[in-house]
Order: structure tokens, then sequence, then C-alpha cells
């Protein structure tokens, strides 16, 4: 029952062929049996859940005893989910992690947790984040680390990293995560998940933080710059589901207004026109994920489509890396004291120093919190999205890797992380591919591309135009019905 999709469980209630109370029931054991080792979730709602999932029952026999369509009853009902530590759930600890914040209980819920519960969703609880949400793995001071249920000695990513973990060990059907620098596509890669980052989404009204709440910084949240919330899942099917629920307008607050973009959404690959990349800023991803990327692309050009390599010119991507490290200094820093500022820095110093990414004098500036510096850095965005645009304007989707390898042993001090026989600087290793796409807002899909020779999973990221998921969608669907899926962890059969 746990390697059913949220899509499957959500017609096997309908249909009467199980129950919400079985399903819950099913995870919550899964959670009680797994979660020890894993630590992929740092609060569960036994009670609340199941208490729910009887309601869904009670409901859905109450629906066909009167003749109703269930149609009504919402897309994800009674499907057990779960959500990032980082989304605001009345009643409920939001800390990210972080020790200022760990008495800090939610008065409100996200809208787009609200989204989720009005759908008929179950939450099963909130899963673990780094601190602050600034790592690519998931461990801090106040939570257990994560493990990668494909190898315990690895790090599943971050700073989705719990609800990654607890999606592929089968503890949950779903999980809503956040992207400002990777978040929702490495776990994705690093755990065999499909993942979405849609077209910059977040605001800071949504209910994610950070930036922090004012009862914990005393300053009033103000902007939300980078960031992007979404989903992961164990089939395409599942991301577009929960992206339809989650992204409907909010006419009061102005957000998530609705695009219509005309872009190829066809059924067949060979209508696609794609390039792909697997180097950046001189720096090539692993032999494993290169040969995962390649396989993928070699399939696609097999079905009939246009192919081609490109490269990003080196000048354009040093530009991208520091100003995303800038305007990564002024989201987070926001609502950090002058000394928080100060240790956040201090603590990516060596990792940054290492780098071959230009990053650590931008975060610097960033975290000074200068208005001038953060007004000039919103004008060069604009410029430099509008040249990215113009030199993908060809194509109607980018491949690319995700992160130069697999799931990387846990590395608390951000050490070099071993590739190929050689070293790469942590940071090298984690972010080029993705940042990307977080300075230029593109929405981008992360597919599995297989099993690396040690067991691990890696995926590719297929990027497309700002606002054109649904040739995302299309594009991951046909690539799934090709092999192109979930593998489970044999640890957790």
């Amino acid at each position: 029952m746990h390697r059913l999709t949220a899509s499957q469980v959500a017609e096997s209630i309908l249909h009467g062929d199980t129950s919400s109370t079985e399903v819950t029931n099913h995870y919550l054991n899964r959670i009680s049996k797994y979660n020890n080792h894993l630590h992929a979730y740092v609060f569960i709602d036994k009670e609340g859940a199941l208490s729910k999932a009887k309601e869904c029952d009670r409901i859905l026999a109450d629906y066909k005893k009167k003749g109703l369509s269930t149609a009504e009853l919402g897309p994800l009902f009674g499907v057990p989910i779960s959500i990032k530590e980082s989304f605001a759930w009345v009643g409920t600890a939001t800390t990210l992690n972080y020790p200022p914040m760990k008495n800090f209980i939610a008065t409100n819920t996200s809208v787009l947790v609200q989204r989720l519960l009005d759908a008929g969703a179950i939450i099963l609880g909130k899963t673990n984040v780094p601190t602050l949400l600034a790592d690519i793995q998931t461990a801090g001071p106040l939570y257990p680390t994560s493990n990668n249920p494909y190898d315990m000695s690895r790090t599943p990513g971050g700073s989705t990293g719990g609800g990654a973990a607890a999606l592929a060990a089968g503890l949950s059907t779903l999980e809503l995560g956040s992207d400002i620098g990777g978040s929702i596509r490495n776990p994705s890669n690093f755990c065999g998940l499909f993942g979405l980052k849609p077209t910059e989404n977040g605001t800071t009204s949504d209910g994610h933080f950070p930036p922090l709440p004012k009862s914990v910084s005393g300053r009033t949240p103000g902007i939300s710059v980078l960031n992007n919330t979404g989903p992961l899942a164990r089939s395409v099917a599942d991301l577009e589901r929960a992206y339809h629920v989650l992204y409907q307008p909010d006419w009061q607050q102005l957000q998530y207004m609705p695009v219509q973009r005309k872009h190829c959404s066809s059924p067949n690959l060979g209508d696609y026109s794609f390039a792909y990349f697997d180097g950046l800023h001189g720096m090539q991803a692993g032999r494993e994920a290169r040969y995962g990327l390649e396989k993928m692309v070699q399939r696609i050009a097999g079905q009939g489509a246009k192919v081609e390599k490109i490269e990003l010119p080196k000048p354009l991507t040093e530009r991208m890396f520091k100003l995303w490290a800038r305007l990564f200094g002024f989201m987070m820093g926001q609502n950090l004291s002058w000394p928080m500022r100060k240790l956040f820095y201090l603590s990516f110093r060596k990792a940054l120093s290492q780098s071959q990414l230009p990053a650590k004098e931008d975060l610097k500036k960033g975290l000074s919190l200068n208005y001038h510096v953060f007004s000039e850095a919103m004008a060069e965005r604009q410029q430099l999205i509008a040249e990215i645009n113009a030199l993908l304007a060809p194509y109607d989707a980018i491949l690319s890797p995700t992160s130069m390898g697999p799931a990387f042993p846990h590395n608390p001090k951000h050490a070099p992380i071993p590739l190929d026989g050689e070293h790469m600087p942590y940071i090298d290793y984690c972010l080029p591919f993705v940042v990307l796409y977080n300075l230029t807002g593109h929405p981008v899909l992360t597919v599995p591309s297989g099993l690396s020779e040690n067991g691990l999973p890696i995926g590719v990221s297929i990027a497309a135009p700002h606002h054109a998921e649904a040739s995302l969608f299309a594009i991951g669907k046909q690539l799934e019905s090709l092999g192109y899926a979930f593998t489970p962890p044999t640890n957790f059969a």
C-alpha cells in the first residue's frame, strides 16, 4: 500500500477499495517502525490524522448513501501526506531547527497548508529541516540528523531532506516543500523522487518561514526573493495534482495569479526542442551524473525530438552566482540581528573560500542589508533574466544535472566531497546547477534518471520557460512512461 502514489490512493479510497482510516493507519505504523532510524519526521500528529481519516470515511459513506457525486470531495480526499516543518500549521511548532525559535508555535495556518487540508488531505506530521533551511543536508541543534533511505550513512539532501526521506521510504504519499537554493530539487535528486520547483512563487504572506515571524525577530517580514514552494512525490501525476490544489489565485492577496502561456505541451516527445548542458562555470558534473543525463538525452532523441548541447558563457555564470549570493544574503539576513548575520556568514565562510563560485564577498554584501545594494541587485536580476531568456528562447526545455553526483556521506563540517577519484568543494558539488534557476525564477522538474553503481539515485533537472509548468508535466509523464520512474530503496520494502 505504501508504494501507491497519492493519486492512486485517492482513487482507491473513492472507489471503496480501501478506506482513509486503513491507509492512514498503515502509514502511521510505518512511521512508528522506521522514523527512529530515518529521523524524517520531527512531529507526528497521530491522533489528529486518525480522527480526520475516520471523518473522511464517514463523509464518503454519507455521499454514497445519498447518491452524491464524490467529485466534490477534493483531489486529495483521505490521502495521508506530510509537510515541511517550515510551514505554519496552527498549534504546531515551526522552529526551522533554529534555537531562537525552539518555542515558536504557529497561531495560524499557511494558505498552502490550508489548501491541502481543504482538498481533503490528511497531514501525518511535519518533516525535518536544517537550521534556517540553509544547508544541502538536514541537520541542526534541535532535531536528529536525517538519513537517506538508500544508504543511512548519507544525507537525503536539504532543506526538504526529511520530507524526501519520508517519501522514498514509504512514510508519506506527498510532501509540501520549498526551494531557495535547490531545496526541493537536491532532496528529490538524492532520494529518487520527482520534484517541482514552480515558477518563482514564494511570498512573505504564504505562511512559510523564513522570513522569520515578527514575534521571533521583532521585525515585520518584508521580502521573499528567490524562494519557491512546491511538491515532491513518487509520480509526475501527483506533482500535477498537488500543483493545481496549491496554486489557485488568491485574489485578496494578489498571489498565485493565473498566467496563460502558449507553449508546447504535446503528448509526444518528438514535438519538442531540447537543449542540455553538463557543466557550468568551468565545472563538469561527475561521471555518474553525466551518464544519467546522456542516457536520457539519447532516449529523448530516439523519440524524434531535437536535442542540442549548449554552454552558458562563463562571464554570464559569474554574474549569476554573485547575484544569487547577494540576494540570498538579503533574504536570509532581513530578520536576523547583526551578530546572527555574522555567525551565519562565518558558518559558510570556509566552504565558500574553497569554492570556485565567486559568492563569498557577495553573500557578505547581501547580509549587510544595504538598501542601495539590494535595489541594484534587483535591477541587475531583471536584466540577467532577460539575457537568459534570450539565450534559451530556441528551446522548449533545458536538461542539466541536479548536483555533481549522488547523495554524499554525512558531512557536518562541509568538507570537500569525493567525486571520481578526486575531491570537489562542498558548495560546488551541490549548488551550481540549482541556484541558476532560483535566480532566474524558471520552473524546474526533477526526474529520476536511474541508480548509480552503488545503488544511489541520481536525478536530471528539466527547466522550461516561466509559467510553462504544463510542458514540464507533459514531458515528465512521457519520461516516466519510458521507465524514468521512482525505484524504492530495498531496505524499506
